[in-house]
């Protein structure tokens, strides 16, 4: 009985929706304070605004590796022993941590001279302040290097509590921020705050690898695994590279709108990554390891059952959620986050482009599960390529649509592209299996 229970606490999926709804509360007091203090105006504007290439870095040199290959090679080196696949992590953790540093530093030293590009509708002081502000973020990726190698690690292990609570702590950091730092800092209050929960990010989960021997060590030894890590990430690199991409353009197009459009966009966002994050990703989660593991002992019959009752089960929950979701936005809105600098007219703005965020739930949800059924079957190509020709399709949409529907044309063209997107990997996964069970069985 009691190992049960304890399966249930650490190893279920149960355990990542919990943590992440433990997550979102933490994050609805972190909107509710920014709310509170800055309303939608220019400062958190430009906080908001910072963020994006600092997340594009990660992208590009951490998280592709780590989606992609990290937990299928991980998994291959712990079928010989944990020393193998502890000295792995170590491998690519070094590599991470040297191009993290080297494109960090040439960004920064980069972004005075583009930052008329990157948001054009600033103002000049606007622009200053996120010139100062991205460069102090750029610290958040190595901390996050070393959180995300460490929590894919845990998933590996099927430990999900400590990798699930993270998120919590990271919000703290920034409420820290909100009360504690702006006071005395203004906004550089709300970097430091972010830098102290992207540390506590990485030490509540640092904490079960150590006691599993895990060890941070230099290892910059090319490897073969090094190798394969490169090939099976080089797709997905440019998949979130293109992700990040399309997270400026929302920015860049919003930026040129009225003031406070970015906050809007920003809050909104939150609210529609809620129901995503709590049943899709979480699910999707929990399920990457099991699919891997059918996919290399070729139990593909138990893979395509898995996959079909996974899918079912995110895309019946989170339609759900999204119909419950556009009908309370507005209630959830004047209730979460009015007050202060926050007032009535910013509510009607908020709910009314959350109602229209709600389209793209389902859509946005499944797409995690069909591509991790791509990365369980070693193929990133594929996924990758999809991704790519929606997201480009997504930001021709909005420039076309912006000037008719303003702010509306994001979550429009976004969850348009999102089907699309949905569309052509459930397709892809049709053929691939055929394939492979005729490959299989000739």
């Amino acid at each position: 009985m009691l190992k049960n229970y304890k399966k249930l606490l650490f190893h279920s999926a149960l355990t990542l929706t919990i943590t992440s709804a433990l997550s979102y509360i933490a994050g609805l007091i972190r909107d509710k304070s920014l709310a509170y203090t800055f309303g939608t105006g220019s400062a958190l504007d430009t906080y908001n605004a910072s963020f994006i290439w600092p997340d594009f870095i990660l992208a590009v040199f951490v998280t592709g590796a780590l989606q992609a290959a990290f937990i299928p090679l991980f998994t291959k080196n712990r079928e010989k022993s944990a020393k193998e696949a502890f000295k792995y992590a170590q491998n690519i953790l070094s590599y991470f941590l040297l191009l993290l540093s080297v494109a960090g530093i040439i960004f920064a030293i980069a972004l005075p001279f583009i930052v008329d590009y990157l948001v054009p509708g600033f103002s000049l002081e606007q622009k200053r302040q996120y010139i100062l502000l991205t460069r102090l973020m750029l610290l958040s990726p190595l901390l996050f290097a070393l959180s995300n190698t460490i929590g894919n690690m845990l998933v590996s292990f099927r430990d999900f509590l400590w990798y699930g609570l993270s998120p919590v702590l990271y919000n703290i950091g920034i409420i820290t921020g909100i009360f504690l730092f702006v006071p005395k800092f203004g906004n550089l209050g709300l970097v430091f705050g972010t830098i102290l929960g992207a540390l506590m990010h990485f030490l509540i989960r640092a904490v079960p690898a150590f006691l599993r021997g895990f060890r941070i060590r230099l290892n910059l030894k090319y490897s073969q695994d090094i190798k394969d890590t490169i090939r099976l990430m080089a797709p997905k690199i440019i998949q979130l590279g293109m992700w990040q991409l399309l997270l400026w353009w929302f920015i860049k197009v919003a930026s040129a709108l009225p003031e406070g459009s970015i906050s809007t966009y920003s809050f909104a966002r939150n609210f529609q990554s809620v129901p995503v994050s709590l049943i899709g990703i979480a699910i999707a989660t929990s399920a990457f390891p099991l699919l891997s593991e059918k996919f290399i002992f070729q139990k593909f019959t138990s893979f395509k059952k898995i996959l079909i009752k996974k899918s079912f089960l995110i895309l019946g929950i989170t339609t759900l959620a999204a119909i419950f979701l556009a009908i309370i936005s507005r209630f959830l809105i004047n209730i979460l986050l009015s007050g202060g600098n926050f007032t009535q007219e910013m509510v009607k703005a908020t709910a009314s482009l959350l109602l229209v965020y709600c389209i793209s739930i389902p859509f946005e949800s499944l797409t995690h599960i069909l591509a991790r059924a791509h990365y369980a079957m070693k193929n990133t190509i594929i996924p990758s390529t999809i991704h790519v020709s929606t997201i480009l399709i997504t930001m021709l949409l909005t420039s076309l649509l912006v000037k008719t529907y303003g702010l509306y044309s994001i979550p429009i063209s976004f969850a348009i592209g999102l089907a699309i997107q949905v569309g052509l990997l459930t397709f892809s996964l049709t053929i691939l299996f055929r394939k492979k069970l005729a490959k299989c069985n000739p």
